[in-house]
């Protein structure tokens, strides 16, 4: 970790580092914060790989990620020291941390997006989703958060109070916190968008209630999140979907199958799947969300976008296929006629368990590839059966 040091000699501000040792905060192993961390790294393999003047070589899996290639373009456009800089003083932990530990408890101000545009929209999901699973045991009292990156353009009453408690004891009189919000901000001025650049807040998870007492049960998400779903035009059902998702993540914890540190939900790629079918499944239910067809394939695509292909990472959470694959079998589920009523949570779970005991073998039409295979063997048989059949009627006539 990073501490700043801002001289200026001759008009010419340098920037040198100092170490700093802040408290770890989890917020950094959720799914959207791994992701980021994905495409660093990408891009520093690739930076590598044409230092050395060796060409790139070819991809061994057709998998391609929406959201790492967006990622990707938006740390293009910013140099390496100060992306550097903008890691290393954990810039995109900041607007979550003052909200989560610094903000006082002001729900009925917060608003969703840069200028509140999904404020309506996602408030409008949170009530259906606490009436649909309200008999399940779900806290009832589950808040709403937003994270904005201009709550760090507030020096003193914001920034200051979140640097002390990320980075604690730390500071002196050469250096104090400060210097340290002044060099931030400088940092921020010169990111693409200032306090609107998407990386400063493109998160989204659920938190449960922590041992502070005063640490509620909430949904966070930031406006970076809002921004990669417009990005891609994906924000008509973008927004219903992160929230829907992260609801999800509050029956994990009823049910004891999300893993949690600090009261906030990590990424398991298990977890992540059944967020997405539980989701899928309230969205397209009658009961809940009741999305019309067009609506929920708008669903599937989403979950596609947030998929990764760095299967080999702890922090792997399902690729694009598997994502949207997810939402599919939920929204199958919601629309099977045999299941009028809910499902109970523990039964959906048990039949997740089985759906999910082959979802490495899916094809790109969510089917099972043995599965695929069989049918298609099947298929052939039978018309080889009807070939012949149709032969000999040909001979008796």
């Amino acid at each position: 970790f990073v501490k700043l040091a801002l001289f200026c000699a001759l008009s010419v501000c340098m920037i040198t580092a100092r170490r700093l040792e802040p408290v770890v905060y989890d917020i950094e192993q959720t799914e959207f914060a791994q992701q980021l961390q994905h495409a660093i790294k990408m891009r520093d393999d690739l930076s590598a790989t044409t230092n050395k003047q060796q060409p790139p070589q070819a991809s061994t899996t057709p998998c391609s990620s929406p959201s790492s290639r967006w990622l990707k373009s938006i740390i293009a456009d910013v140099s390496e020291e100060d992306l550097t800089t903008f890691f290393d003083n954990h810039l995109h932990v900041l607007p979550f941390v003052y909200k989560l530990h610094v903000a006082p408890r002001q729900y009925d101000q917060e608003y969703f997006g840069l200028d509140g545009e999904y404020t309506q929209e996602i408030t409008s999901v949170h009530n259906q989703a606490q009436e649909f699973w309200s008999d399940s045991g779900v806290r009832d009292e589950i808040y709403l958060l937003s994270a904005h990156g201009s709550d760090l353009a507030d020096r003193h009453d914001k920034l200051v109070p979140t640097l002390e408690l990320l980075f604690r004891n730390t500071y002196d009189s050469d250096y104090t916190v400060y210097d340290h919000a002044a060099d931030i901000q400088e940092l921020i001025t010169r990111l693409p968008g200032g306090y609107n650049f998407p990386l400063l807040t493109f998160n989204a998870f659920a938190t449960d209630e922590m041992d502070d007492e005063e640490d509620d049960s909430s949904i966070i998400i930031g406006d970076g999140y809002f921004q990669f779903q417009q990005a891609l035009g994906m924000d008509s059902e973008g927004p219903e979907y992160a929230h829907a998702h992260e609801f999800s993540h509050h029956l994990q914890f009823l049910l004891g199958v999300s893993d949690t540190q600090s009261g906030i939900a990590q990424v398991a790629k298990k977890s992540e799947l059944l967020a997405d079918a539980f989701s899928a499944y309230f969205l397209a239910h009658d009961q809940g969300g009741n999305m019309v067809s067009d609506e929920i394939s708008n669903v599937h695509s989403v979950a596609f976008s947030l998929g990764d292909c760095v299967k080999s990472s702890a922090g792997h959470h399902g690729t694009p296929i598997q994502r949207r694959c997810a939402t599919v079998w939920g929204a199958e589920l919601a629309d099977d006629r045999e299941d009028m009523d809910k499902i109970d949570l523990f039964e959906f779970q048990n039949r997740f368990d089985t759906w999910y005991e082959t979802v490495d073998d899916l094809s790109d039409s969510c089917q099972h590839l043995h599965s695929a295979a069989a049918s298609r063997s099947s298929r052939i048989l039978s018309l080889q059966v009807m070939t012949l059949l149709i032969g000999g009627l040909s001979v008796l006539l």
